[in-house]
């Protein structure tokens, strides 16, 4: 009658040891690759929202301020307020003509 541990139950706990280690290694990479995919999305994220934050918003109207620098006359490199920027459009595409079957 053997009561307790026999002579080789380290080789099982060993074993067990390994694999559990195996999947706890396999557990933490998978959660830094999430991390790291999910703080790559949010910076792309943010990055593409800013970009169509400043595409989509309408100008703003400048105030008329009197100072020094506004009465001098604007060069052709600066924008007056009698010639405003529009920005350009596309032409309208041409509406395609659907292919006629084949004739056997």
């Amino acid at each position: 009658m053997g009561y307790g541990d026999g002579p080789f139950t380290w080789i099982g706990h060993t074993i067990l040891m390994l694999v559990s280690g195996f999947f706890w290694l396999v557990g933490v990479l998978v959660t830094i690759a999430l991390v790291v995919l999910l703080v790559r999305f949010l910076l792309v994220a943010t990055k593409a929202a800013q970009i169509y934050v400043a595409n989509h918003t309408a100008e703003k109207p400048e105030t008329p301020v009197e100072s020094a620098s506004e009465t001098a006359p604007a060069t052709a490199s600066e924008p007056t307020a009698a010639t405003p920027t529009k920005p350009a459009t596309k032409p309208a595409a041409k509406p395609r003509t659907p292919k006629t079957p084949p004739t056997a």
